[in-house]
């Protein structure tokens, strides 16, 4: 029975620390407040977690690069551009729709250490350089306008990312509540796609 327990501490340690984490970052997060958080002494902690970079890989990195490599994993099934912003805008919303905090603590920490984040970045460097060849070649048929796909890219990730990153300004302005973002989240799979592809269909 003592693996369950330990696995079960390890699982309430972690969830801990993603909220401390998120809500703080990782240079204003303390040990402490995660075990309290926790529900567990700093000394077991330390067990499971020697310091804090540990305890940060451990909650961020693992998880970062399964949602975003599911998400750019979206593109390797389509074979035209148009599909594949539908793709990915959907796989998008739809993953971080679950982890709402994602996109703002990432952010943050690509501007404190963008570093520490190089193999989270690379991660999608593959399924990237195949969508940038999507948009040349529908731009060389003659099917959208003549668009750096670099940019292409940034504008649909800015449109993807931005509500979240803007979550607490979105509610001060316009009274949106938890259950109301989260409906515009899921609106948002299909006017986003629709937006970006009728901006740039020649």
């Amino acid at each position: 029975m003592a693996p369950v327990k330990e696995e079960t501490t390890e699982l309430r340690i972690l969830e801990a620390a993603r909220e401390v984490f998120t809500r703080k970052g990782m240079a204003g997060t303390r040990m402490q407040e995660v075990a309290d958080a926790a529900g567990i002494n700093k000394a077991l902690l330390h067990y499971y977690f020697r310091d804090k970079q540990r305890l940060f890989e451990g909650v961020f990195k693992g998880s970062a690069e399964k949602q975003f490599g599911c998400i750019w994993d979206s593109l390797q099934q389509c074979d035209s551009l148009f599909p594949a912003i539908e793709a990915f805008v959907g796989a998008y919303l739809e993953r971080v729709i679950e982890e709402p905090g994602l996109p703002l603590f990432l952010a943050n920490e690509m501007s404190r250490d963008p570093e520490g984040l190089a193999a989270f970045i690379d991660r999608g460097q593959g399924s990237r350089a195949r969508f940038l060849k999507l948009v040349e070649e529908a731009r060389a048929r003659g099917e959208i306008i003549d668009i750096d796909p670099r940019e292409l890219l940034v504008n649909i990730m800015a449109l993807c990312a931005h509500p979240f990153i803007a979550r607490p300004m979105l509610a001060h302005i316009h009274g949106i509540t938890e259950e109301g973002f989260r409906r515009m989240i899921l609106k948002r799979r299909k006017t986003v796609p629709e937006f970006i592809i009728r901006s740039i269909r020649a």
